[in-house]
């Protein structure tokens, strides 16, 4: 007997196989249609036009890139990230021996990705834990004046 995970990629197979050509057309035809939602949120989000206010809704550029987020220029990595509804995206950071707060130099562009992302009505809240210290500073993406014709402020 096969073992179970061979089983059903077996039947996978077998199903996509007999799969109707309407089938295999709707399946290229969604496919299609998720590109083009992805490209025109990367539009918004470039043009400070992103809205919403559900996680849920977040564009999947943001979602991929929280599954792996990149490290700050001083190697520090979230050990915890949520999004949470309003937007709101709460990174938490457990700094290394010596580091005593997080770098704060010029947030809007240090968290630029994340916050065109989060749209009109994100938040960003940063919390930090040191050895004998621990802090919080909250973004608003309202109060970084990201320009309309790509990376970077106005």
């Amino acid at each position: 007997m096969f073992p179970p995970r061979t089983t059903l990629l077996l039947l996978t197979l077998l199903l996509g196989g007999c799969a109707s050509p309407a089938h295999q057309q709707l399946g290229q035809t969604l496919s299609g249609l998720e590109g083009e939602l992805e490209r025109l949120e990367e539009e918004l989000a470039a043009m400070n036009g992103l809205h919403y206010q559900q996680a849920i809704d977040a564009p999947a550029a943001l979602r991929r890139y929280l599954s792996a987020p990149a490290p700050t220029a001083e190697g520090l990595v979230p050990e915890q990230i949520q999004l949470l509804d309003g937007p709101l995206l709460r990174y938490r950071y457990r700094l290394p021996t010596g580091m005593a707060r997080l770098p704060l130099d010029n947030p809007c562009l240090r968290y630029e990705f994340e916050l065109r992302h989060l749209g009109r009505l994100g938040q960003l809240d940063l919390v930090w834990q040191a050895d004998d210290h621990q802090g919080r500073h909250r973004l608003y993406q309202a109060d970084c004046r990201f320009s309309a014709m790509g990376p970077g402020l106005q």
